[in-house]
Protein backbone atom coordinates (compact mmCIF):
# COMPACT_ATOMS: atom_id res chain seq x y z
CA UNK A 1 0.00 0.00 0.00
CA UNK A 2 1.31 3.45 -0.87
CA UNK A 3 2.14 5.97 1.81
CA UNK A 4 -0.70 8.25 0.64
CA UNK A 5 -3.20 5.38 0.79
CA UNK A 6 -2.01 4.42 4.30
CA UNK A 7 -2.38 8.03 5.47
CA UNK A 8 -5.89 8.27 3.99
CA UNK A 9 -6.87 4.95 5.58
CA UNK A 10 -5.53 6.09 8.96
CA UNK A 11 -7.45 9.37 8.78
CA UNK A 12 -10.59 7.48 7.77
CA UNK A 13 -10.21 5.21 10.83
CA UNK A 14 -9.72 8.24 13.09
CA UNK A 15 -12.90 9.89 11.81
CA UNK A 16 -14.88 6.70 12.42
CA UNK A 17 -13.87 6.67 16.10
CA UNK A 18 -15.99 9.47 17.58
CA UNK A 19 -14.19 9.52 20.96
CA UNK A 20 -10.79 9.91 19.29
CA UNK A 21 -12.17 12.58 16.98
CA UNK A 22 -13.80 14.56 19.82
CA UNK A 23 -10.68 14.32 22.00
CA UNK A 24 -8.48 15.39 19.11
CA UNK A 25 -10.74 18.34 18.29
CA UNK A 26 -11.20 19.42 21.93
CA UNK A 27 -7.46 19.10 22.39
CA UNK A 28 -6.95 21.90 19.87
CA UNK A 29 -8.68 24.28 22.28
CA UNK A 30 -6.52 23.24 25.24
CA UNK A 31 -3.32 24.84 26.42
CA UNK A 32 -0.83 22.01 25.89
CA UNK A 33 1.21 23.17 28.89
CA UNK A 34 -1.60 22.81 31.44
CA UNK A 35 -2.56 19.51 29.81
CA UNK A 36 1.02 18.29 30.22
CA UNK A 37 1.14 19.61 33.81
CA UNK A 38 -2.04 17.69 34.74
CA UNK A 39 -0.60 14.52 33.16
CA UNK A 40 2.66 15.02 35.05
CA UNK A 41 0.79 15.43 38.36
CA UNK A 42 -1.24 12.29 37.56
CA UNK A 43 1.88 10.23 36.82
CA UNK A 44 4.08 11.58 39.63
CA UNK A 45 1.19 11.60 42.15
CA UNK A 46 2.20 14.95 43.56
CA UNK A 47 0.39 18.18 44.40
CA UNK A 48 1.12 21.71 43.15
CA UNK A 49 -0.43 25.04 44.08
CA UNK A 50 -2.26 26.57 41.11
CA UNK A 51 -4.59 29.44 40.27
CA UNK A 52 -6.89 29.29 37.24
CA UNK A 53 -9.12 31.73 35.47
CA UNK A 54 -12.29 30.10 34.17
CA UNK A 55 -15.04 32.15 32.58
CA UNK A 56 -14.30 35.30 34.57
CA UNK A 57 -13.84 33.54 37.92
CA UNK A 58 -10.63 32.72 39.72
CA UNK A 59 -10.06 29.20 41.08
CA UNK A 60 -7.16 28.76 43.47
CA UNK A 61 -6.05 25.63 45.30
CA UNK A 62 -3.90 22.55 44.95
CA UNK A 63 -3.61 20.61 41.70
CA UNK A 64 -3.89 16.91 42.55
CA UNK A 65 -3.82 13.64 40.59
CA UNK A 66 -7.03 12.09 39.33
CA UNK A 67 -6.22 9.09 41.55
CA UNK A 68 -6.14 11.24 44.71
CA UNK A 69 -9.33 13.01 43.60
CA UNK A 70 -11.24 9.72 43.24
CA UNK A 71 -9.82 8.40 46.53
CA UNK A 72 -11.13 11.48 48.32
CA UNK A 73 -14.52 11.28 46.58
CA UNK A 74 -14.80 7.57 47.50
CA UNK A 75 -13.91 8.32 51.11
CA UNK A 76 -16.31 11.27 51.41
CA UNK A 77 -19.29 9.61 49.73
CA UNK A 78 -18.96 6.24 51.49
CA UNK A 79 -18.70 7.67 55.05
CA UNK A 80 -22.48 7.94 55.54
CA UNK A 81 -22.73 4.17 54.93
CA UNK A 82 -20.31 3.21 57.73
CA UNK A 83 -23.14 1.49 59.62
CA UNK A 84 -23.48 -0.93 56.70
CA UNK A 85 -19.94 -2.10 55.85
CA UNK A 86 -21.03 -3.99 52.72
CA UNK A 87 -22.70 -0.92 51.23
CA UNK A 88 -19.79 1.27 52.25
CA UNK A 89 -17.29 -1.06 50.59
CA UNK A 90 -19.42 -1.48 47.43
CA UNK A 91 -19.78 2.28 46.99
CA UNK A 92 -16.09 2.91 47.65
CA UNK A 93 -15.06 0.24 45.11
CA UNK A 94 -17.49 1.58 42.52
CA UNK A 95 -16.12 5.11 42.82
CA UNK A 96 -12.51 3.91 42.79
CA UNK A 97 -13.44 2.00 39.62
CA UNK A 98 -14.06 5.35 37.92
CA UNK A 99 -10.38 6.13 38.43
CA UNK A 100 -9.40 2.74 36.99
CA UNK A 101 -11.51 3.42 33.88
CA UNK A 102 -9.34 6.46 33.17
CA UNK A 103 -6.08 4.49 33.46
CA UNK A 104 -6.58 1.56 31.09
CA UNK A 105 -3.78 -0.01 29.06
CA UNK A 106 -5.22 1.51 25.87
CA UNK A 107 -3.22 4.28 24.20
CA UNK A 108 -3.19 7.33 26.43
CA UNK A 109 -5.47 10.11 25.25
CA UNK A 110 -4.60 13.65 26.27
CA UNK A 111 -5.70 14.59 29.79
CA UNK A 112 -9.12 16.28 29.64
CA UNK A 113 -9.88 17.10 33.29
CA UNK A 114 -8.14 19.05 36.01
CA UNK A 115 -8.55 18.04 39.67
CA UNK A 116 -7.99 20.39 42.58
CA UNK A 117 -8.18 20.20 46.35
CA UNK A 118 -8.63 23.05 48.83
CA UNK A 119 -10.22 24.99 45.97
CA UNK A 120 -11.54 28.46 46.59
CA UNK A 121 -13.50 30.29 43.90
CA UNK A 122 -13.39 34.06 43.70
CA UNK A 123 -15.98 35.87 41.58
CA UNK A 124 -16.36 39.65 41.47
CA UNK A 125 -14.08 39.94 44.49
CA UNK A 126 -16.20 37.58 46.63
CA UNK A 127 -14.97 34.16 47.73
CA UNK A 128 -17.63 31.52 47.09
CA UNK A 129 -16.29 28.51 49.01
CA UNK A 130 -15.18 28.56 52.64
CA UNK A 131 -11.56 29.32 53.49
CA UNK A 132 -10.84 25.59 53.81
CA UNK A 133 -11.79 25.04 50.16
CA UNK A 134 -13.24 21.96 48.53
CA UNK A 135 -12.53 19.30 45.91
CA UNK A 136 -13.06 20.56 42.37
CA UNK A 137 -13.02 18.93 38.92
CA UNK A 138 -13.24 20.85 35.67
CA UNK A 139 -12.60 20.54 31.95
CA UNK A 140 -9.14 21.66 30.96
CA UNK A 141 -10.65 23.07 27.76
CA UNK A 142 -12.64 25.56 29.91
CA UNK A 143 -9.51 27.04 31.51
CA UNK A 144 -8.69 30.50 30.14
CA UNK A 145 -5.36 30.89 31.93
CA UNK A 146 -3.30 29.76 34.91
CA UNK A 147 -0.38 30.58 37.16
CA UNK A 148 1.53 28.24 39.40
CA UNK A 149 0.86 28.97 43.05
CA UNK A 150 -2.21 29.66 45.15
CA UNK A 151 -3.68 33.01 46.10
CA UNK A 152 -3.25 33.40 49.84
CA UNK A 153 -5.10 35.94 51.93
CA UNK A 154 -2.82 37.78 54.30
Amino acid sequence: MSEAAEKESSLEDDFKNISTLKTEWDGRQVDWLIQWLCGFVNDAKLSIGITLTVGGSTYTGTLISHEKYFQRIAEDLSKPFAANPESEKALRERILGFHAEGTSAEPQLPVQYIHMDNTRVITAGQQIFANTGTLWRGKISAVDGFVLGEIRRS
